[in-house]
C-alpha cells in the first residue's frame, strides 16, 4: 500500500510539474507580442485639389509594437487653402483620429510603411459652409532608419472626405492624392 501511495504521489507531482510549466498562449501574452517603442512625428502633407495645391501640417504620437505594428493618435491641419468648385471659395480642413501602421522589417536601413488614418475633423468651405467631415487616409511609402531615434518616411495615399451639408463641393472635389513626408522621433528596443 504504501508503494502504491508513493507512486501516486510522484506521478500526480510530475503531472502538476507539467502542467505548471506549460503557459496558455494568449495575443497579449505572447512573447511575440509586445510592446517594443514609442515614436511622434512631425508630418508634412501636400495635396492637389481642382487645380490647386494644399499644404497641411500635423502630427502623430504611438507606440510600437512587436517592431512592425504601430497604433498611434494623429492629426493634421491645412496652412494653405486650396481654391475649390467653380465658385473660387477657400476650403479649410481640421481633422484628427487613429493611425494604424505596419513596417515590416523596420530593423532595417531602409523598409516599407503602409499606413492608414481614420478620424473625424472640421471643414469649411468659404466664409459660411462649415460641416463635420469623416477623413479616411491608406498610404503606402518609404522608410529610412537615419539613427536608432530619428527617422525619414516618403508617404503617398488617398484622402477619402465623407460630408454631410456642403452643397456647392463634390465628395470628389474635396477628396484628394496627397504626399506626405514624415519625420519620425522616438525608440525602438527588442528585436
Amino acid at each position: 500500500m504504501r508503494k502504491i501511495t508513493l507512486l501516486f504521489g510522484t506521478l500526480l507531482m510530475l503531472a502538476v510539474s507539467a502542467q505548471a510549466q506549460q503557459r496558455e498562449q494568449t495575443l497579449l501574452g505572447s512573447p511575440e507580442v509586445r510592446l517594443s517603442g514609442i515614436w511622434g512625428s512631425f508630418d508634412h502633407s501636400y495635396a492637389y485639389f481642382s487645380d490647386d495645391f494644399a499644404y497641411a501640417r500635423g502630427g502623430s504620437i504611438g507606440i510600437e509594437i512587436s517592431r512592425s505594428l504601430i497604433v498611434a493618435y494623429a492629426g493634421n491641419e491645412f496652412r494653405q487653402y486650396p481654391v475649390v468648385g467653380n465658385s473660387g471659395d477657400r476650403f479649410d480642413l481640421q481633422y484628427d483620429g487613429l493611425l494604424l501602421g505596419y513596417t515590416p522589417n523596420s530593423y532595417r536601413a531602409i523598409h516599407p510603411r503602409f499606413n492608414l488614418f481614420g478620424g473625424s475633423g472640421r471643414a469649411r468651405l468659404g466664409e459660411s459652409e462649415h460641416d463635420n467631415v469623416f477623413v479616411l487616409k491608406p498610404s503606402v511609402g518609404i522608410e529610412l532608419n537615419t539613427t536608432q531615434w530619428f527617422r525619414v518616411g516618403l508617404e503617398a495615399g488617398y484622402r477619402f472626405i465623407a460630408y454631410d451639408d456642403f452643397d456647392r463641393a463634390a465628395g470628389a472635389d474635396l477628396s484628394s492624392p496627397f504626399v506626405n513626408i514624415a519625420l519620425r522621433l522616438g525608440l525602438s528596443w527588442g528585436k
